[in-house]
């Protein structure tokens, strides 16, 4: 009986090592997946920001020409 719990206790401790390694290569693959996101979500959110700054420039020149126009005409 002790020499079957002294055969197995090796066998434990590898599939141990086995399933932390499965598991740091399935965090690493993660991990990577979330960094491509992030990188994606972060050209998204600056190319987001020019065409707000933009569209608010033109509506803000929209605006300056009619308070010209409204000028002009008192």
């Amino acid at each position: 009986m002790s020499e079957n719990i002294k055969d197995a206790m090796p066998q434990i401790l590898m599939k141990i090592q086995e399933d932390l390694a499965s598991f740091r290569r399935e965090m690493a693959d993660r991990l990577d997946r979330i960094e491509t996101i992030q990188k994606q979500e972060r050209r998204i959110s600056a190319a987001m920001l020019a065409m707000m700054r933009g569209t608010a420039g033109a509506y803000e020149d929209r605006l300056n020409q009619l308070e010209i126009n409204r000028i002009v005409k008192l």
